[in-house]
Protein backbone atom coordinates (compact mmCIF):
# COMPACT_ATOMS: atom_id res chain seq x y z
CA UNK A 1 0.00 0.00 0.00
CA UNK A 2 0.95 3.53 -0.77
CA UNK A 3 0.59 6.69 1.66
CA UNK A 4 -0.06 9.97 -0.09
CA UNK A 5 1.95 12.88 1.69
CA UNK A 6 -1.64 14.93 2.51
CA UNK A 7 -3.75 12.15 2.94
CA UNK A 8 -0.88 10.33 5.65
CA UNK A 9 -0.07 13.25 7.06
CA UNK A 10 -3.30 12.81 9.80
CA UNK A 11 -1.16 14.28 12.95
CA UNK A 12 -2.20 17.67 13.75
CA UNK A 13 0.58 20.23 14.92
CA UNK A 14 0.41 22.71 17.79
CA UNK A 15 -1.53 24.81 15.90
CA UNK A 16 -3.74 22.55 14.27
CA UNK A 17 -2.50 23.36 11.04
CA UNK A 18 -2.26 19.96 8.96
CA UNK A 19 1.72 19.49 7.47
CA UNK A 20 3.10 17.71 4.32
CA UNK A 21 5.94 14.99 5.28
CA UNK A 22 9.17 14.72 2.60
CA UNK A 23 8.86 11.45 2.14
CA UNK A 24 6.02 9.01 0.60
CA UNK A 25 6.55 5.69 2.52
CA UNK A 26 4.97 2.19 0.10
CA UNK A 27 4.87 -0.61 2.02
CA UNK A 28 7.29 -3.57 -0.26
CA UNK A 29 5.75 -7.21 -0.55
CA UNK A 30 6.38 -9.59 2.45
CA UNK A 31 6.88 -13.56 2.26
CA UNK A 32 3.83 -14.73 3.59
CA UNK A 33 5.16 -18.37 4.67
CA UNK A 34 7.81 -16.19 7.56
CA UNK A 35 7.47 -13.65 10.48
CA UNK A 36 9.48 -11.16 9.03
CA UNK A 37 10.95 -9.91 5.61
CA UNK A 38 14.05 -7.59 4.61
CA UNK A 39 15.22 -5.78 1.79
CA UNK A 40 19.33 -6.54 1.47
CA UNK A 41 19.47 -4.06 -2.01
CA UNK A 42 17.96 -2.97 -5.07
CA UNK A 43 18.68 -1.13 -7.93
CA UNK A 44 18.00 1.79 -9.98
CA UNK A 45 15.40 0.21 -11.69
CA UNK A 46 13.44 -0.64 -8.72
CA UNK A 47 14.60 -4.45 -8.79
CA UNK A 48 14.88 -5.66 -5.12
CA UNK A 49 16.22 -9.25 -3.50
CA UNK A 50 16.16 -9.95 0.19
CA UNK A 51 15.47 -11.96 2.61
CA UNK A 52 12.83 -13.52 4.74
CA UNK A 53 13.48 -15.02 8.82
CA UNK A 54 11.75 -17.09 10.78
CA UNK A 55 9.85 -19.71 8.56
CA UNK A 56 6.86 -21.43 9.54
CA UNK A 57 5.82 -25.07 10.12
CA UNK A 58 9.76 -26.22 9.71
CA UNK A 59 9.88 -29.68 8.92
CA UNK A 60 11.13 -31.65 12.05
CA UNK A 61 12.56 -34.94 11.10
CA UNK A 62 12.64 -37.16 14.45
CA UNK A 63 12.95 -40.64 13.28
CA UNK A 64 16.73 -41.49 15.08
CA UNK A 65 15.23 -39.63 17.80
CA UNK A 66 15.80 -41.47 20.93
CA UNK A 67 13.22 -39.78 23.72
CA UNK A 68 15.16 -41.76 26.64
CA UNK A 69 17.99 -39.80 26.12
CA UNK A 70 19.36 -37.47 29.17
CA UNK A 71 19.63 -34.89 27.11
CA UNK A 72 16.04 -33.92 25.38
CA UNK A 73 14.09 -35.50 28.64
CA UNK A 74 16.04 -32.82 30.37
CA UNK A 75 15.00 -30.01 27.98
CA UNK A 76 11.41 -31.51 28.02
CA UNK A 77 11.35 -31.37 31.61
CA UNK A 78 12.81 -27.76 31.41
CA UNK A 79 10.40 -26.78 29.63
CA UNK A 80 7.18 -28.04 31.44
CA UNK A 81 8.67 -26.59 34.73
CA UNK A 82 9.05 -23.51 33.59
CA UNK A 83 5.32 -23.58 31.95
CA UNK A 84 4.27 -24.91 35.36
CA UNK A 85 5.46 -22.14 37.58
CA UNK A 86 3.69 -19.68 35.07
CA UNK A 87 0.29 -21.79 36.00
CA UNK A 88 0.33 -22.72 32.90
CA UNK A 89 0.39 -26.62 31.44
CA UNK A 90 2.18 -28.14 28.41
CA UNK A 91 0.14 -29.56 26.16
CA UNK A 92 2.85 -32.28 24.02
CA UNK A 93 5.04 -35.14 25.67
CA UNK A 94 7.73 -36.82 24.16
CA UNK A 95 6.15 -39.83 23.32
CA UNK A 96 3.63 -37.61 21.13
CA UNK A 97 6.57 -36.46 19.46
CA UNK A 98 8.56 -39.53 18.61
CA UNK A 99 5.09 -41.43 17.18
CA UNK A 100 2.53 -39.06 16.44
CA UNK A 101 4.30 -36.32 15.09
CA UNK A 102 3.29 -33.86 17.04
CA UNK A 103 5.80 -31.52 16.10
CA UNK A 104 4.00 -31.46 12.61
CA UNK A 105 0.30 -30.50 14.24
CA UNK A 106 1.25 -28.91 17.46
CA UNK A 107 2.80 -25.58 17.00
CA UNK A 108 4.20 -25.79 20.61
CA UNK A 109 5.84 -29.14 19.88
CA UNK A 110 7.28 -27.36 16.91
CA UNK A 111 8.68 -24.79 18.95
CA UNK A 112 10.07 -27.28 21.57
CA UNK A 113 11.58 -28.83 18.73
CA UNK A 114 13.17 -26.32 17.05
CA UNK A 115 15.02 -24.53 20.39
CA UNK A 116 16.09 -28.13 21.19
CA UNK A 117 17.76 -28.64 17.81
CA UNK A 118 18.51 -25.16 17.71
CA UNK A 119 21.04 -25.69 20.92
CA UNK A 120 22.51 -29.16 19.41
CA UNK A 121 23.54 -26.75 16.40
CA UNK A 122 27.03 -27.61 16.92
CA UNK A 123 26.15 -31.22 17.36
CA UNK A 124 26.66 -33.20 13.92
CA UNK A 125 24.33 -36.26 15.08
CA UNK A 126 21.32 -33.99 15.20
CA UNK A 127 19.29 -32.50 12.66
CA UNK A 128 20.18 -29.04 11.16
CA UNK A 129 17.27 -26.29 10.99
CA UNK A 130 17.54 -22.62 9.07
CA UNK A 131 14.48 -20.66 9.41
CA UNK A 132 15.51 -17.94 6.76
CA UNK A 133 15.51 -17.98 2.95
CA UNK A 134 16.54 -15.69 0.51
CA UNK A 135 13.61 -13.55 -1.65
CA UNK A 136 13.06 -11.93 -5.22
CA UNK A 137 10.78 -9.25 -5.42
CA UNK A 138 8.21 -9.01 -7.64
CA UNK A 139 5.50 -6.32 -7.60
CA UNK A 140 2.80 -8.04 -5.30
CA UNK A 141 5.16 -11.09 -4.02
CA UNK A 142 8.09 -11.71 -2.15
CA UNK A 143 8.97 -15.10 -3.27
CA UNK A 144 11.47 -17.53 -2.43
CA UNK A 145 14.74 -18.33 -4.74
CA UNK A 146 16.08 -21.75 -3.82
CA UNK A 147 19.90 -21.50 -4.10
CA UNK A 148 21.05 -24.60 -2.89
CA UNK A 149 18.33 -26.42 -0.78
CA UNK A 150 17.15 -29.78 -2.03
CA UNK A 151 14.59 -32.41 -1.30
CA UNK A 152 15.31 -34.89 1.07
CA UNK A 153 13.65 -38.28 2.45
CA UNK A 154 14.22 -36.87 6.25
CA UNK A 155 11.71 -34.01 5.65
CA UNK A 156 9.24 -36.10 3.52
CA UNK A 157 10.86 -35.48 0.05
CA UNK A 158 10.64 -31.84 0.64
CA UNK A 159 13.33 -29.23 1.12
CA UNK A 160 15.58 -29.27 3.85
CA UNK A 161 15.39 -26.52 5.25
CA UNK A 162 18.63 -26.52 6.40
CA UNK A 163 20.89 -24.26 4.21
CA UNK A 164 21.94 -20.63 4.94
CA UNK A 165 20.45 -18.33 1.92
CA UNK A 166 21.60 -14.88 1.19
CA UNK A 167 21.33 -12.81 -1.89
CA UNK A 168 23.35 -9.85 -1.16
CA UNK A 169 23.25 -7.35 -3.89
CA UNK A 170 21.78 -6.91 -7.78
CA UNK A 171 23.05 -5.15 -10.65
CA UNK A 172 21.54 -2.57 -13.24
CA UNK A 173 20.17 -5.10 -15.20
CA UNK A 174 18.84 -7.61 -12.57
CA UNK A 175 21.89 -9.79 -12.19
CA UNK A 176 21.89 -10.81 -8.62
CA UNK A 177 24.85 -12.35 -6.09
CA UNK A 178 25.18 -14.33 -3.16
CA UNK A 179 26.09 -17.01 -1.56
CA UNK A 180 24.75 -20.21 0.03
CA UNK A 181 25.29 -23.29 1.86
CA UNK A 182 24.62 -26.99 0.99
CA UNK A 183 21.77 -28.72 2.44
CA UNK A 184 22.34 -31.61 5.16
CA UNK A 185 22.42 -35.33 4.28
CA UNK A 186 21.27 -37.73 7.10
CA UNK A 187 23.83 -40.69 7.13
CA UNK A 188 24.92 -43.35 9.30
CA UNK A 189 28.24 -44.35 10.07
CA UNK A 190 29.50 -47.03 12.69
CA UNK A 191 32.11 -45.28 15.31
CA UNK A 192 35.65 -47.22 16.17
CA UNK A 193 34.25 -49.81 18.45
CA UNK A 194 30.78 -49.46 18.68
CA UNK A 195 28.75 -52.48 17.34
CA UNK A 196 25.85 -50.41 15.94
CA UNK A 197 25.43 -46.92 13.64
CA UNK A 198 24.88 -43.40 14.31
CA UNK A 199 22.99 -41.03 12.97
CA UNK A 200 25.05 -37.97 11.46
CA UNK A 201 23.88 -35.01 9.63
CA UNK A 202 26.50 -33.74 6.87
CA UNK A 203 27.03 -31.67 3.82
CA UNK A 204 29.06 -30.94 0.65
CA UNK A 205 29.90 -27.37 1.40
CA UNK A 206 29.95 -24.50 3.56
CA UNK A 207 29.74 -20.92 1.81
CA UNK A 208 29.64 -20.83 -1.46
CA UNK A 209 29.73 -17.75 -4.32
CA UNK A 210 26.90 -17.47 -6.87
CA UNK A 211 25.25 -15.32 -9.42
CA UNK A 212 22.04 -15.68 -9.68
CA UNK A 213 21.29 -14.56 -14.32
CA UNK A 214 18.00 -12.34 -14.95
CA UNK A 215 17.00 -15.29 -16.13
CA UNK A 216 16.45 -16.67 -12.76
CA UNK A 217 19.55 -19.19 -13.30
CA UNK A 218 21.60 -20.28 -10.34
CA UNK A 219 25.48 -19.99 -11.30
CA UNK A 220 28.79 -20.76 -8.74
CA UNK A 221 31.60 -18.17 -8.22
CA UNK A 222 34.54 -20.95 -7.77
CA UNK A 223 36.69 -20.39 -4.56
CA UNK A 224 40.16 -19.96 -5.49
CA UNK A 225 41.12 -22.76 -3.45
CA UNK A 226 39.51 -25.96 -3.60
CA UNK A 227 39.49 -28.83 -1.42
CA UNK A 228 37.23 -32.02 -0.90
CA UNK A 229 34.72 -30.21 1.81
CA UNK A 230 33.94 -27.41 -0.16
CA UNK A 231 36.00 -25.00 -0.18
CA UNK A 232 34.71 -21.62 1.12
CA UNK A 233 33.43 -18.12 -0.92
CA UNK A 234 30.59 -15.54 -0.67
CA UNK A 235 29.65 -12.54 -2.99
CA UNK A 236 29.17 -9.42 -1.33
CA UNK A 237 28.56 -6.85 -4.58
CA UNK A 238 28.11 -6.60 -7.90
CA UNK A 239 28.37 -4.05 -10.46
CA UNK A 240 27.45 -4.42 -14.51
CA UNK A 241 29.97 -2.18 -15.94
CA UNK A 242 30.10 0.23 -18.87
CA UNK A 243 31.55 -2.32 -21.54
CA UNK A 244 28.30 -4.91 -20.52
CA UNK A 245 30.70 -6.74 -18.34
CA UNK A 246 30.24 -7.98 -14.55
CA UNK A 247 32.98 -7.07 -12.20
CA UNK A 248 32.12 -9.07 -8.27
CA UNK A 249 33.64 -8.75 -5.23
CA UNK A 250 33.46 -10.91 -2.49
CA UNK A 251 35.94 -13.47 0.07
CA UNK A 252 37.85 -16.65 -1.25
CA UNK A 253 39.90 -19.20 0.56
CA UNK A 254 42.53 -19.68 -0.82
CA UNK A 255 44.54 -22.17 1.45
CA UNK A 256 44.65 -23.84 4.33
CA UNK A 257 47.66 -22.88 6.39
CA UNK A 258 49.73 -25.21 8.82
CA UNK A 259 47.73 -24.93 12.14
CA UNK A 260 44.45 -25.97 10.50
CA UNK A 261 46.04 -28.43 8.73
CA UNK A 262 47.55 -30.14 11.59
CA UNK A 263 43.89 -29.45 13.20
CA UNK A 264 42.50 -31.69 10.77
CA UNK A 265 45.34 -34.66 10.98
CA UNK A 266 45.26 -34.66 14.41
CA UNK A 267 41.25 -34.68 14.62
CA UNK A 268 39.66 -36.11 11.81
CA UNK A 269 40.29 -39.91 11.49
CA UNK A 270 36.89 -41.26 10.33
CA UNK A 271 36.88 -43.00 13.75
CA UNK A 272 34.33 -41.24 16.06
CA UNK A 273 32.57 -39.66 13.54
CA UNK A 274 33.14 -39.16 9.36
CA UNK A 275 35.65 -37.16 8.38
CA UNK A 276 33.20 -34.78 6.09
CA UNK A 277 31.62 -33.86 9.91
CA UNK A 278 34.67 -33.30 11.21
CA UNK A 279 36.17 -30.73 8.50
CA UNK A 280 32.40 -29.25 9.16
CA UNK A 281 33.68 -28.91 12.71
CA UNK A 282 36.78 -27.39 11.80
CA UNK A 283 35.08 -24.87 9.20
CA UNK A 284 33.26 -23.47 12.02
CA UNK A 285 36.21 -22.55 14.04
CA UNK A 286 37.75 -20.56 11.35
CA UNK A 287 40.00 -23.25 8.93
CA UNK A 288 40.87 -21.56 5.77
CA UNK A 289 42.86 -18.51 5.22
CA UNK A 290 40.67 -16.05 3.68
CA UNK A 291 40.85 -12.89 1.34
CA UNK A 292 39.08 -10.64 -0.28
CA UNK A 293 38.61 -11.69 -3.41
CA UNK A 294 37.09 -10.48 -7.30
CA UNK A 295 35.01 -12.38 -10.31
CA UNK A 296 35.17 -10.74 -13.18
CA UNK A 297 33.01 -11.97 -16.29
CA UNK A 298 32.26 -10.88 -19.50
CA UNK A 299 28.65 -9.56 -21.09
CA UNK A 300 28.00 -13.75 -21.12
CA UNK A 301 28.79 -14.48 -17.72
CA UNK A 302 32.05 -16.62 -18.43
CA UNK A 303 34.48 -15.72 -16.16
CA UNK A 304 37.83 -13.98 -17.46
CA UNK A 305 40.08 -15.67 -15.43
CA UNK A 306 42.74 -13.25 -16.05
CA UNK A 307 40.94 -10.47 -14.04
CA UNK A 308 39.77 -13.34 -11.22
CA UNK A 309 41.66 -12.95 -8.17
CA UNK A 310 42.78 -11.83 -4.54
CA UNK A 311 42.31 -7.95 -3.88
CA UNK A 312 44.68 -8.22 -1.16
CA UNK A 313 45.53 -8.07 2.64
CA UNK A 314 46.82 -5.71 5.11
CA UNK A 315 49.81 -8.16 6.29
CA UNK A 316 52.55 -9.91 5.23
CA UNK A 317 52.80 -13.22 6.60
CA UNK A 318 56.06 -13.87 8.91
CA UNK A 319 57.52 -17.18 8.02
CA UNK A 320 56.63 -19.04 11.23
CA UNK A 321 53.24 -17.64 11.19
CA UNK A 322 50.44 -20.77 10.93
CA UNK A 323 47.60 -19.38 12.05
CA UNK A 324 44.97 -18.06 9.39
CA UNK A 325 44.86 -14.52 7.98
CA UNK A 326 41.41 -12.71 6.68
CA UNK A 327 40.50 -9.78 4.48
CA UNK A 328 36.97 -9.45 2.54
CA UNK A 329 35.31 -6.98 0.08
CA UNK A 330 31.80 -6.00 0.73
CA UNK A 331 31.73 -2.99 -1.70
CA UNK A 332 32.67 -1.63 -5.14
CA UNK A 333 32.22 1.08 -7.41
CA UNK A 334 31.82 1.58 -11.26
CA UNK A 335 35.82 2.53 -11.17
CA UNK A 336 36.44 -1.23 -9.54
CA UNK A 337 37.48 -0.02 -5.76
CA UNK A 338 36.55 -2.46 -3.48
CA UNK A 339 36.41 -1.65 0.21
CA UNK A 340 36.08 -4.01 3.10
CA UNK A 341 38.05 -4.74 5.78
CA UNK A 342 41.33 -7.06 6.98
CA UNK A 343 43.78 -8.54 9.64
CA UNK A 344 46.44 -5.65 9.98
CA UNK A 345 49.73 -5.09 12.05
CA UNK A 346 50.63 -2.57 14.61
CA UNK A 347 54.76 -2.76 14.31
CA UNK A 348 55.24 -6.30 14.56
CA UNK A 349 51.79 -7.38 16.55
CA UNK A 350 49.15 -9.53 15.20
CA UNK A 351 45.88 -7.47 15.00
CA UNK A 352 43.23 -9.93 15.30
CA UNK A 353 40.34 -7.07 15.23
CA UNK A 354 39.41 -6.25 11.91
CA UNK A 355 40.27 -2.88 10.25
CA UNK A 356 38.62 -0.97 7.16
CA UNK A 357 39.53 0.18 4.13
CA UNK A 358 39.85 0.06 0.63
CA UNK A 359 41.56 -2.01 -2.17
CA UNK A 360 43.47 -1.02 -5.17
CA UNK A 361 46.31 -1.75 -6.92
CA UNK A 362 46.90 -4.93 -5.29
CA UNK A 363 47.02 -3.59 -2.08
CA UNK A 364 44.45 -3.34 1.20
CA UNK A 365 44.67 0.47 1.83
CA UNK A 366 43.51 1.25 5.92
CA UNK A 367 41.21 4.54 6.40
CA UNK A 368 40.61 4.50 9.94
CA UNK A 369 43.44 4.24 12.43
CA UNK A 370 42.89 1.53 15.43
CA UNK A 371 45.12 2.94 18.79
CA UNK A 372 44.17 -0.55 20.80
CA UNK A 373 43.56 -3.97 20.03
CA UNK A 374 40.49 -4.07 21.08
CA UNK A 375 39.30 -1.55 18.19
CA UNK A 376 37.70 -2.22 15.32
CA UNK A 377 35.97 -1.19 11.76
CA UNK A 378 34.23 -2.09 8.77
CA UNK A 379 34.13 -0.24 5.68
CA UNK A 380 30.45 -1.30 3.79
CA UNK A 381 29.94 0.78 0.79
CA UNK A 382 31.69 3.41 -1.79
CA UNK A 383 30.18 5.59 -4.14
CA UNK A 384 31.74 6.80 -7.81
CA UNK A 385 33.63 9.64 -6.37
CA UNK A 386 35.47 7.41 -3.89
CA UNK A 387 33.92 8.15 -0.62
CA UNK A 388 34.35 5.15 1.61
CA UNK A 389 31.57 5.17 4.84
CA UNK A 390 31.44 2.49 7.44
CA UNK A 391 31.65 2.10 11.38
CA UNK A 392 34.21 1.92 14.10
CA UNK A 393 33.74 0.37 17.07
CA UNK A 394 35.00 -1.35 20.60
CA UNK A 395 34.88 -5.13 19.92
CA UNK A 396 36.35 -6.19 23.48
CA UNK A 397 34.88 -9.86 22.29
CA UNK A 398 33.40 -11.01 18.79
CA UNK A 399 30.49 -9.76 17.78
CA UNK A 400 30.49 -7.62 21.36
CA UNK A 401 30.28 -3.68 20.27
CA UNK A 402 30.68 -0.51 21.67
CA UNK A 403 31.37 2.88 21.44
CA UNK A 404 29.94 2.39 17.51
CA UNK A 405 30.77 5.71 14.94
CA UNK A 406 29.89 6.09 11.40
CA UNK A 407 32.23 7.71 9.42
CA UNK A 408 33.07 8.88 5.91
CA UNK A 409 36.41 9.07 4.17
CA UNK A 410 37.61 10.60 0.81
CA UNK A 411 40.09 8.88 -0.91
CA UNK A 412 41.11 11.24 -3.61
CA UNK A 413 41.89 13.81 -0.45
CA UNK A 414 42.90 11.23 2.45
CA UNK A 415 39.97 13.12 4.57
CA UNK A 416 38.60 10.95 7.64
CA UNK A 417 35.36 12.70 9.05
CA UNK A 418 33.24 10.64 11.87
CA UNK A 419 30.16 11.24 11.93
CA UNK A 420 28.21 12.89 15.08
CA UNK A 421 25.32 10.52 15.79
CA UNK A 422 22.18 11.58 17.77
CA UNK A 423 23.49 12.07 21.26
CA UNK A 424 27.39 10.98 22.77
CA UNK A 425 27.33 7.72 22.86
CA UNK A 426 24.12 7.26 20.34
CA UNK A 427 25.85 3.71 18.58
CA UNK A 428 25.83 4.60 14.75
CA UNK A 429 26.11 1.75 11.98
CA UNK A 430 26.51 3.51 8.73
CA UNK A 431 25.06 1.18 5.64
CA UNK A 432 25.08 2.83 2.00
CA UNK A 433 25.92 6.22 0.52
CA UNK A 434 24.94 7.32 -3.31
CA UNK A 435 27.22 10.05 -5.47
CA UNK A 436 25.21 13.08 -4.03
CA UNK A 437 27.21 12.33 -0.57
CA UNK A 438 23.31 11.40 1.46
CA UNK A 439 24.83 8.38 4.28
CA UNK A 440 21.91 6.46 5.53
CA UNK A 441 22.17 3.48 8.66
CA UNK A 442 20.98 3.25 12.13
CA UNK A 443 21.50 4.81 15.23
CA UNK A 444 20.58 3.99 18.41
CA UNK A 445 17.60 6.76 20.20
CA UNK A 446 17.96 5.89 23.31
CA UNK A 447 19.95 6.86 26.78
CA UNK A 448 20.38 5.08 30.09
CA UNK A 449 18.86 2.14 28.69
CA UNK A 450 20.50 -1.66 28.37
CA UNK A 451 18.81 -2.14 25.12
CA UNK A 452 18.63 1.24 23.04
CA UNK A 453 16.58 1.62 20.03
CA UNK A 454 17.62 1.72 16.97
CA UNK A 455 16.16 3.93 14.35
CA UNK A 456 17.05 5.11 10.52
CA UNK A 457 18.80 8.12 10.07
CA UNK A 458 19.74 10.27 7.17
CA UNK A 459 23.42 12.32 6.69
CA UNK A 460 23.93 14.86 4.64
CA UNK A 461 27.56 14.86 3.84
CA UNK A 462 27.41 18.51 1.91
CA UNK A 463 25.51 20.07 4.68
CA UNK A 464 25.95 17.86 7.84
CA UNK A 465 22.68 17.49 8.40
CA UNK A 466 21.35 14.38 10.32
CA UNK A 467 17.79 13.65 10.65
CA UNK A 468 15.92 10.56 11.93
CA UNK A 469 14.11 9.29 8.95
CA UNK A 470 10.98 8.69 11.25
CA UNK A 471 10.91 12.65 11.51
CA UNK A 472 10.64 13.40 7.37
CA UNK A 473 7.16 10.82 7.36
CA UNK A 474 3.58 11.40 8.80
CA UNK A 475 3.17 11.04 12.17
CA UNK A 476 2.73 7.27 13.29
CA UNK A 477 -0.98 6.51 13.98
CA UNK A 478 -3.44 3.73 13.37
CA UNK A 479 -3.48 4.95 9.84
CA UNK A 480 -0.08 5.37 9.24
CA UNK A 481 1.46 2.40 11.82
CA UNK A 482 4.98 2.43 10.49
CA UNK A 483 8.79 2.91 12.38
CA UNK A 484 11.54 3.03 9.91
CA UNK A 485 14.27 1.34 12.13
CA UNK A 486 17.21 0.88 9.42
CA UNK A 487 17.72 3.19 6.38
CA UNK A 488 19.56 -0.33 4.03
CA UNK A 489 19.77 1.24 0.45
CA UNK A 490 19.69 4.84 -1.05
CA UNK A 491 19.60 5.18 -5.05
CA UNK A 492 20.61 8.38 -7.09
CA UNK A 493 17.78 10.42 -6.84
CA UNK A 494 17.58 9.98 -2.82
CA UNK A 495 14.63 7.02 -3.00
CA UNK A 496 15.54 5.05 0.56
CA UNK A 497 15.08 1.49 0.61
CA UNK A 498 14.15 0.66 4.38
CA UNK A 499 13.31 -2.20 6.86
CA UNK A 500 10.29 -0.94 9.24
CA UNK A 501 8.19 -2.51 11.84
CA UNK A 502 4.31 -2.57 11.96
CA UNK A 503 2.26 -4.99 14.60
CA UNK A 504 0.54 -7.51 13.03
CA UNK A 505 -1.89 -10.79 14.20
CA UNK A 506 0.60 -12.59 16.01
CA UNK A 507 1.52 -16.22 14.29
CA UNK A 508 2.69 -19.32 15.87
CA UNK A 509 5.40 -21.65 14.66
CA UNK A 510 3.12 -23.38 12.36
CA UNK A 511 1.72 -20.11 10.55
CA UNK A 512 -1.50 -19.79 12.65
CA UNK A 513 -3.07 -16.70 14.32
CA UNK A 514 -2.97 -16.40 18.16
CA UNK A 515 -5.53 -15.90 20.62
CA UNK A 516 -5.20 -15.63 24.62
CA UNK A 517 -6.76 -17.42 26.98
CA UNK A 518 -9.86 -15.19 26.67
CA UNK A 519 -9.74 -15.31 23.06
CA UNK A 520 -8.77 -12.24 21.96
CA UNK A 521 -6.48 -12.06 19.04
CA UNK A 522 -2.36 -11.18 20.15
CA UNK A 523 -0.51 -9.13 18.46
CA UNK A 524 3.25 -8.75 17.54
CA UNK A 525 5.73 -6.49 15.71
CA UNK A 526 7.03 -7.74 12.50
CA UNK A 527 10.04 -6.48 10.33
CA UNK A 528 8.41 -5.51 6.65
CA UNK A 529 10.63 -4.09 3.70
CA UNK A 530 9.26 -0.48 2.64
CA UNK A 531 10.38 2.23 0.00
CA UNK A 532 10.86 5.98 0.55
CA UNK A 533 10.23 8.30 -2.11
CA UNK A 534 11.51 11.38 -1.83
CA UNK A 535 8.84 14.21 -1.99
CA UNK A 536 11.34 17.80 -2.27
CA UNK A 537 8.28 20.08 -1.70
CA UNK A 538 7.33 18.49 1.45
CA UNK A 539 7.62 19.70 5.03
CA UNK A 540 8.34 17.57 8.55
CA UNK A 541 5.32 16.71 10.49
CA UNK A 542 4.91 18.17 13.73
CA UNK A 543 3.69 15.37 15.85
CA UNK A 544 3.06 15.67 19.08
CA UNK A 545 6.00 14.47 21.93
CA UNK A 546 5.50 10.96 23.17
CA UNK A 547 5.29 10.74 26.95
CA UNK A 548 8.75 10.63 27.52
CA UNK A 549 11.76 12.24 25.53
CA UNK A 550 14.00 9.49 24.34
CA UNK A 551 16.90 11.85 24.87
CA UNK A 552 17.62 15.64 25.09
CA UNK A 553 16.45 16.96 21.65
CA UNK A 554 18.36 18.83 18.95
CA UNK A 555 16.85 19.79 15.65
CA UNK A 556 14.59 16.88 15.18
CA UNK A 557 11.87 14.35 17.43
CA UNK A 558 12.64 11.25 18.35
CA UNK A 559 10.46 8.08 20.00
CA UNK A 560 9.86 5.47 17.58
CA UNK A 561 10.09 1.93 18.11
CA UNK A 562 13.24 0.34 16.64
CA UNK A 563 13.51 -3.11 14.62
CA UNK A 564 14.23 -6.05 17.20
CA UNK A 565 15.90 -9.17 16.02
CA UNK A 566 13.29 -11.88 17.40
CA UNK A 567 15.35 -15.25 17.85
CA UNK A 568 13.01 -18.17 19.02
CA UNK A 569 12.32 -17.86 22.83
CA UNK A 570 12.32 -20.67 24.89
CA UNK A 571 9.61 -19.30 27.00
CA UNK A 572 6.29 -17.64 26.26
CA UNK A 573 2.70 -17.48 27.14
CA UNK A 574 0.84 -20.27 26.08
CA UNK A 575 -1.96 -19.46 23.51
CA UNK A 576 -4.43 -21.20 21.48
CA UNK A 577 -4.36 -21.19 17.57
CA UNK A 578 -7.04 -20.16 15.78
Amino acid sequence: MKYSLLAASIGLCFSGQLFAVTYDLTELPTNEKTKHTYVMDANESGTIVGRSTELFNLPIDVSYLDIEDSGIKSAYDSWKRNLELRDETIDFTLEQIKNENAAATNADANLFMRNFLSSRAGNAEFQKLNSGIASVFTATTAEEKVLFDANRGYTNNELSRSTIQLLTAVASDGTAVGWGTAPYDQIQFRKKDENEDTTFFQRAHTSRAILVKPSGEVMELPAKFTDDYGSYSIATDIKKLNDGSYLVVGQSAVSVEKDSQDRFNDNCKNEDEPTAVCAWELQNAGYYDLRAYQWKLDANFNIIEADTDELGIGLTRNDDEERIHISSALAVNNAGIAVGNSNTREGDDFIVRQRAGYYQGGAFKPVVDHDKGYESSRAVAINDNNVVVGYRMDEFSTGNNSNVKGYYYEIDNSKYVEIESFYEGSDMYVRDINNAGQIIGQAEVEKNVASPRREAFLFDKATGKLNNINDLLPCKSAEFPYDVSEAIKITENGNIYAIATKTVNRKDALGNNMKDSNGNDEFESVAIPVLLTRNNSGEPAQCAPDEAETYERGSASFGILSLLAAPLVMLRRRRKAK
